[in-house]
């Protein structure tokens, strides 16, 4: 059964709500070796476990490579994996979204993850997606791969690991926050492009949201687009964006490009 269409305001599905004069944007690739774009991979053995070390960025981006390549890490008898994100500078939730689903493979064959060094940016986010209670988390490689002590020590409640401890980062978007990302941001006309290449796809976001959870705040963006208020719009796209650190997306090649270029532009500065 056909996804029911977002209504763009003024404006048939499938066009942004005023011309667009800037081409598509070219779709994420996929490179000779496998990598996924923006991210990197290198891999190890170390105490009994296979550790997985990342740099670059876990978002909607690289999530179908992703998946694929942390699953090829996971043999029956060597399901053992940490992973290593000390160089990992954002995540959003179709990145966490692969993390959950390499754990119950691990689980399934005997195995464990374990994450291991976030940063506090994604350390937060970890915990507002309450992953630090499906993942012990530890604040280095080293004590990850360590055996538990028997009993106390630096063990917690219940016997549990000592694990990074920090208050989620609450998200909020003001206008006073809409005007900053303004002034940091290349220029408004670089954030309308980005936004009208991201409205260019809305067959593409709706595919990749069969429960619907972007469309309210698409529709935000595409009114704000549809105006002339620049620090509403930069407001509009944070709003849209703060959305895929709390659900995940479909793979979709021109959802991950669009979305990866209006946040690197937002947080640019």
């Amino acid at each position: 059964m056909r996804i029911p269409s977002i209504l763009l305001p003024a404006c048939p599905l499938g066009k942004p709500p005023s011309p667009v004069s800037a081409a598509r944007p070219a779709l994420v690739p996929e490179p000779g070796t496998g990598q996924p774009v923006g991210l990197s991979l290198t891999r190890r053995a170390q105490g009994g476990y296979t550790i997985a070390a990342f740099t670059g960025e876990l978002d909607v981006a690289c999530a179908g490579t992703l998946r694929e390549q942390l699953l090829s890490l996971l043999r029956p008898h060597s399901a053992r994996l940490v992973i290593d994100l000390s160089e990992v500078s954002y995540c959003d939730a179709s990145g966490l979204a692969v993390l959950v689903g390499t754990g119950r493979r691990a689980e399934l064959l005997g195995g464990v993850v374990r994450l291991a060094a976030p940063r506090p940016a994604v350390n937060s986010v970890l915990r507002a997606m309450g992953l630090h209670r499906r993942f012990d988390i530890f604040p280095s490689v080293s004590a990850a791969v360590t055996p538990k002590p028997a009993a106390g020590g630096a063990a917690g409640a219940a016997g549990m690991p000592a694990v990074l401890l920090s208050s989620p980062a609450k998200v909020a978007v003001t206008g006073t926050a809409g005007e900053a990302v303004m002034r940091r941001a290349a220029g408004a006309g670089d954030l309308r492009a980005a936004v009208a290449a991201l409205l260019s796809y809305p067959d593409a976001w709706r595919d990749a949201d069969p429960d619907r959870r972007f469309a309210p705040a698409f529709q935000v963006l595409a009114r704000a687009y549809a105006r002339t208020d620049n620090a509403r719009l930069a407001e509009a796209a944070r709003a849209l964006l703060s959305v895929l650190t709390e659900h995940a997306l479909t793979y979709s090649p021109p959802v991950a490009a669009t979305a990866s270029r209006l946040r690197r532009l937002l947080d640019a500065g």
